[in-house]
């Protein structure tokens, strides 16, 4: 079975586990060095406050709501009238 860990690489080589590891017998493991360490995301993907915004501005309370059919009606008559 395959896992990952974080860990930290002093100059002289010393690996320092940033999380628990265990293990149920002795394992071998490839080492890859990252250049840079990652840093976090400042905000999580998807704000989600965002997407509240979005969900109860008027673009999507009015948006076209039937079935397939009628909005790819809609969406054809849209293009239409781009000419």
């Amino acid at each position: 079975m395959l896992q990952t860990v974080e860990a930290e690489i002093d100059v002289d080589g010393s690996v320092r586990l940033l999380e628990p590891l265990h293990l149920s017998k002795r394992s071998r493991a490839y080492l890859t060095v990252l250049q840079e360490a990652p840093t976090p995301p400042e905000e999580p993907a998807g704000n989600i406050a965002a997407l509240q915004a979005f969900m109860q501005s008027p673009e999507f309370v009015n948006r076209p709501i039937g079935s397939a059919a009628e909005i790819d009606a809609y969406i054809q008559e849209m293009r239409d009238s781009w000419d």
